[in-house]
């Protein structure tokens, strides 16, 4: 599914919170805060991963949703989108990997170590954050 313009809008968008929600194979559920969430281009969000409870869960079951936040906005004015996704592949090595793997460092230096796995999903849905029939 490509995204509209609106997503795109708010995956770009620095201010923002993106939260990843994902569930093993017996259905438990992981949320986590993700900085390094893009989207690379109109059918595919990537995010970095480490050894992480989100990583072995991807292995698991390779469907997840993404909550996308913008910053400072709260109940009925929250702007963002969700985001439903499907794994299409896993890389640890690369030119994106590598290209990704220094954008993280640039913002949190050495921490970016951690990270050992490119995930790139499929964008299955997109959906407003308060879905009242509007559309996005």
């Amino acid at each position: 599914m490509k995204v509209n313009e609106k997503a795109k809008e708010y995956m770009r968008t620095e201010a923002r919170s993106n939260v990843l929600a994902t569930t093993d194979k017996g259905g438990k559920v992981n949320l986590a805060v993700f900085g390094s969430l893009a989207l690379a281009d109109d059918e595919t969000v990537i995010v970095m991963l480490g050894e992480n409870r989100t990583y072995a869960n991807l292995r698991e079951n390779p469907y997840a949703s993404c909550l996308v936040t913008l910053v400072g906005k709260t109940g009925m004015q929250q702007e963002g989108c969700r985001l439903y996704l499907k794994v299409r592949s896993v890389e640890d090595a690369g030119k994106t990997f590598d290209v990704m793997k220094e954008e993280v460092r640039k913002r949190v230096g050495d921490a970016a170590e951690m990270l050992k796995h490119l995930v790139r999903f499929d964008i299955e849905e997109v959906r407003p954050i308060l879905d009242m029939g509007q559309g996005i």
